[in-house]
């Protein structure tokens, strides 16, 4: 008997009456009927008055008499006299091929499909097979070589190892794994796949269903010669070349879809679909844990000012626990919020209760930088706010107010008031004396201004919270330091000079033995000069300057870098004497001064690999 049978007998029965059941129920198909308990009922039939039991299941169903009713009812059923089989022979003697046992096999076109030419055929070697599986796999293969869906070859231009999933009768399935060969030269298949909710719908005036499923339904379409071969397989045994469309084909549920459809049109009452859902004792003990869970009285409620409040708190040596519920007016509880924490080592044992009240969190509320009470109690106190507050409950002006006021006009109709406090829609108007609080608390953490902002718009408003949020965020030292630099602009190139030693471009490598090397390239020719130099100082790099310039001339401009030796006064005013221009790159990019900075690498690997000379930086 089904709940809602039972509930119009007994109205008073209870769910919680019932005793769990230690059987289980299948219908004539095999599939699982939910069952709810069992109960005792009290039964008056002819000469019978008392107890017998009843099983109650899911949904509505026809109500069925169990067999161990018969005897105190006095019941008995005498046996079957007659079975009418003609009709049931005669569909069967029409229909021979069907019911024959053998694969069944499309008599239309092969199908073929649209390989993409650009991609290259792949063969795969085959992949290991368990030894355990090898009787199941070669038991399948001689099965489907039988039928005619596999015929051995020697080879084939694509080649697919096979996969073999273990069934629910604990038989094999021979799969492909085509992902990785004709998958990926494969056109999608253009059918659309219906949505499962739409046929359904058109199915809704029936009252009696039935489902056909086919086996190997895919194995049933035959398929051309080279796309055949192009769905060949490999294995422990060699390669197969199949006959029929394989399980594993991307383009298959679309090519098996439209085939279905074009034979089944017309037929009222009839949709196909290319795939089925196999519902079983584990799929079926999942949903019922899911919805025991949905439905136990351990699942939270909304919190409601309305109803009382109850803390129930524990606590052990190892940890604490609290739940925070609301007292319902049958009687019940059902929880609002649950609480637990381990207790670290190093605060076990705890004697003095102080401690602890931050195990559960119970100073949170204390330690909030702003309560409703602090703002209902600043709101009164700041004139802007309370002046809007009394607008808000006596009605705005018709004139237009001072400037001061404008924000709030602007939003008259989105602002309320509760408790003594202000709200533009769901967010609290903080006052000017408690904004500095509330910016220190979202700042906690050092979030961006955009994180910031965001979190501060879910909860509260001020008419200049953006731009404070701003300038809060630029003023935090620790956020600035690992801010991100901004994105570099391009190197602006140098013009070639149109004669040597024009402009020449300096800089340091090193130390390599124990010497620091000034690299010098002319920016015509490339021309380089390395000058091995025991300090880099001013003093030294001038005079490994002025012996450059007494060989090869002055330069019109020289190029560094930023360093202490090339940017000191005596430099600026050794160059400037000679009338050379000195021109420096941009700090931090080494990419201004680019050609000094590949001298310097095409000098260390050239410096490195003649390491084995063992010769003096000077004689090299």
């Amino acid at each position: 008997m089904d709940w809602q049978h039972l509930k119009q007998l007994k109205p008073s029965y209870k769910k919680a009456q019932l005793k769990t059941p230690k059987s289980r129920l299948v219908d004539f198909n095999g599939n699982p009927i939910g069952i709810l308990g069992r109960a005792t009922i009290h039964i008056k039939y002819n000469e019978f008055n008392g107890e017998l039991p009843i099983t109650i299941v899911e949904h509505s169903r026809p109500n069925l008499l169990g067999v161990e009713w018969f005897k105190p009812l006095e019941l008995s059923i005498e046996g079957i006299h007659e079975i009418h089989r003609d009709e049931l022979d005669t569909i069967i003697e029409e229909f021979k091929e069907v019911f024959d046992g053998k694969l069944g096999r499309f008599v239309g076109r092969p199908i073929s499909f649209n390989l993409d030419k650009g991609i290259t055929p792949i063969r795969l070697k085959p992949r290991r097979v368990p030894f355990a599986l090898r009787p199941k796999v070669d038991e399948q293969l001689d099965k489907l070589i039988a039928q005619g869906v596999l015929e051995p070859i020697d080879h084939a231009s694509w080649e697919t190892p096979i996969v073999t999933p273990l069934k629910h009768d604990g038989s094999v399935r021979i799969c492909s794994d085509y992902r990785c060969t004709i998958n990926k030269a494969l056109a999608q298949s253009a059918y659309p796949v219906p949505v499962v909710q739409h046929l359904l719908h058109s199915l809704g005036s029936g009252s009696i269903f039935a489902k056909l499923d086919l086996a190997q339904a895919y194995q049933q379409l035959p398929v051309d010669e080279k796309t055949a071969e192009a769905q060949t397989i490999v294995t422990h045994r060699g390669a197969f070349k199949c006959n029929r469309l394989q399980f594993g084909v991307s383009a298959a549920p679309g090519i098996f879809q439209s085939m279905m459809e074009r034979l089944l049109q017309g037929v009222p009452g009839v949709v196909p679909y290319f795939d089925d859902v196999l519902w079983g004792q584990e799929e079926e003990a999942a949903f019922r844990a899911i919805k025991g869970l949905l439905t136990s009285k351990s699942v939270l409620i909304q919190y409601s000012e309305m109803l009382p409040i109850k803390l129930t708190c524990d606590a052990s040596p190892y940890g604490v626990g609290a739940v925070l519920s609301h007292e319902l007016p049958n009687g019940t509880e059902a929880p609002i919020a649950y609480f637990s924490k381990t207790i670290c080592p190093s605060k076990n044992p705890v004697e003095d209760p102080a401690p602890t009240l931050h195990l559960f969190h119970i100073d949170d509320d204390a330690s909030c930088p702003v309560s409703s009470a602090d703002v209902a109690v600043h709101t009164q106190k700041d004139p802007t706010l309370r002046q809007v507050k009394s607008w808000i409950l006596r009605g705005w002006p018709s004139e237009k107010p001072e400037e001061k006021f404008s924000p709030f006009a602007r939003k008259q109709k989105e602002l309320s008031t509760i408790k003594g406090c202000l709200l533009w829609g769901d967010r609290v108007l903080i006052p000017s004396t408690l904004q500095r609080r509330t910016l220190e608390t979202l700042h906690k953490g050092h979030p961006g201004i955009i994180r910031m902002k965001a979190l501060a718009r879910s909860y509260i408003w001020w008419p200049s919270m953006d731009k404070d949020i701003e300038q809060w965020v630029s003023r935090c030292d620790p956020g600035q330091e690992v801010r991100p630099a901004p994105p570099q602009s391009e190197v602006a190139k140098w013009e070639t000079p149109s004669n040597p030693w024009l402009r020449i471009h300096i800089n340091f490598a090193g130390p390599m033995q124990g010497r620091h090397l000034l690299i010098v390239v002319d920016a015509f020719s490339k021309w380089l000069e390395v000058v091995p130099m025991a300090s880099t100082t001013t003093e030294a790099t001038i005079r490994a300057l002025r012996r450059l310039f007494t060989t090869h001339g002055l330069p019109d401009v020289l190029v560094s870098d930023n360093g202490p030796q090339l940017t000191s006064l005596a430099m600026e005013s050794f160059l400037a004497g000679l009338g050379i221009r000195h021109a420096l790159s941009a700090p931090y990019r080494p990419a201004g001064n680019g050609q000094a900075e590949r001298m310097v690498r095409l000098t260390k690997e050239a410096l490195t690999k003649m390491r084995r000379l063992r010769s003096p930086l000077d004689r090299l």
